[in-house]
Formats: C-alpha cells, structure tokens, sequence
C-alpha cells in the first residue's frame, strides 16, 4: 500500500511538474509576441525583431497583419 501512494504520489508530482513548465513556456511566448509587437509599433526593422526575440520571420510577419 505505501508503495502504492509513493508511485501514485511520483506521477502526480511530475504531471505537475510538467504542466508547470508548459505554463512557464507559454508565458515566455507570450512575453516574447509582446515584445516583437511593441518593436513593429517602434518601426524597428524585421531582422531586429527577430535577433531580439528569438520568434521567427514568419511569425513577426504574422503579429505585424494581425494588429495593422
């Protein structure tokens, strides 16, 4: 039986773990488009956005249309 707790424990403990991390990626993403968004309103070149975001082309270019 505490066998049975530390295993059902473990998996609960890393389905936590795990969806903690997805929501800490999901918040650098979003922290990111904000960025990219601020630096097209500031008419910095694409290239720049890019370096200083790390998002790629396609998706500054899909930020730009959506707020235009």
């Amino acid at each position: 039986m505490i066998m049975k707790i530390n295993k059902s424990k473990a998996i609960t403990d890393a389905v936590i773990s795990t969806a903690r991390m997805q929501g800490i990626e999901q918040g650098i993403e979003e922290v990111k488009r904000k960025v990219a968004l601020r630096l097209i309103k500031m008419n910095f070149p694409i290239e720049k956005i890019v370096e200083a975001t790390e998002l790629d082309f396609e998706t500054i270019k899909k930020i730009e249309n959506e707020h235009k």
